[in-house]
């Protein structure tokens, strides 16, 4: 789970191959070519990037978006609402957009890292964690996680 409260200096990220977050500094990607504001909306030029990979390749929003690592209707929201992302999704977004775009380059995908889909839950104002989940989680699996999140100590 990671929370981004400011990404003024710096973010929390994945790092593959690695047990837990490390910090990554933003000098080694800059998100502001492909979104607007931090945590807001994409460019115009990252969403006719979407928009062309779309056309060319015919997917449907989910397809497209489990490629992206986000759902089919965040993605149709992305793309046509002007709806804002939280910048710490933008590089793994991007890596995906250029994947899509040269499919002759084949990517290297860590084990760990395939067939997962992370989401984001505003919790409270100024809040948002993100969690890590199986692309194909089972109604089984979901009930046993959200009685894991009943679970917890609360104060």
């Amino acid at each position: 789970m990671i929370v981004d409260n400011s990404v003024e200096k710096s973010y929390i990220v994945p790092m593959p191959g690695l047990a837990g977050w490390k910090e990554r500094s933003m000098a080694t990607f800059d998100p502001t070519k492909y979104q607007q504001s931090p945590n807001g909306p994409l460019t115009p030029q990252t969403i006719e990037r979407l928009v062309a990979i779309k056309e060319r390749s015919g997917m449907a929003y989910a397809a497209l978006g489990g490629k992206l690592g986000i759902s089919g209707t965040f993605l149709h929201n992305l793309m046509n609402k002007s709806t804002n992302i939280g910048t710490q999704h933008i590089e793994r977004i991007a890596t995906a957009i250029d994947a899509l775009e040269n499919p002759d380059q084949v990517a290297e995908v860590p084990a760990n890292e395939a067939g997962m889909l992370q989401h984001s839950f505003h919790l409270r104002p100024g809040l948002q964690v993100t969690i890590e989940l199986p692309d194909n989680l089972t109604d089984r699996e979901a009930d046993r996680l959200a009685r894991f999140v009943q679970s917890l100590p609360v104060a």
